[in-house]
């Protein structure tokens, strides 16, 4: 990496430190939840997704209701969580732990973020280097999703987004993931030599 795409990236985790800053005693026992730090974690995510889409399931809303109450709920969460925070969280309790273990979950995220927005940019060099390339592969996964889309329930289908959304980090964090792929890759291969 070139001593400029460090300082970007260096500058970019400062901007997004400097953010979070009132949310910093949220956040370290938010990260342990998605990190699946206490064996229950996974239970506790799926436990509360599952709720919160059986209310929905339940209760019908139209689809106007559920983003209105969504928003709604964001903003109330963004308007009282910095002062109860402060209220509750004393500057003493901050420790250096505590501080390393934010930088490190701002680097982590500002790393992500960096990812998604050039994934976004190859797509946009993609799209005006190899139109016919990128039109084709659109159209494909749009029909693909369509069809996805008419075939089974939406709401599962987002319970199911929501759900791998919410554990991919600790799966990610726990190597799961590579272990279940490299034990599939494993059994495919001994199924090939019989």
């Amino acid at each position: 990496m070139t001593d400029s795409a460090a300082i970007e990236k260096e500058k970019h985790m400062k901007q997004l430190k400097r953010r979070m800053e009132c949310w910093r005693e949220v956040i370290l026992p938010l990260n342990s939840i998605l990190l699946w730090e206490r064996s229950w974690y996974p239970g506790l995510i799926i436990g509360v997704t599952s709720m919160i889409f059986f209310l929905i399931w339940i209760l019908e809303p139209a689809f106007l209701t559920i983003i209105s109450v969504f928003l709604l709920a964001l903003a109330l969460v963004d308007y009282f969580v910095p002062p109860i925070t402060s209220l509750l969280c004393t500057v003493n309790g901050w420790t250096g732990q505590k501080e390393k273990k934010l930088n490190e979950i701002c680097q982590n995220l500002s790393a992500t973020i960096l990812q998604l927005q050039g994934v976004w940019n190859s797509m946009l060099q993609t799209r005006n280097d190899r139109p016919n390339f990128y039109y084709a592969g659109i159209i494909t996964c749009l029909i693909i999703c369509t069809w996805i889309g008419s075939t089974i329930n939406n709401l599962l289908l987002f319970y199911i987004a929501v759900n791998a959304i919410l554990l991919s980090p600790g799966l990610r964090h726990k190597r799961r993931v590579m272990s279940a792929i490299t034990f599939i890759r494993d059994h495919l291969s001994d199924a090939k030599k019989s």
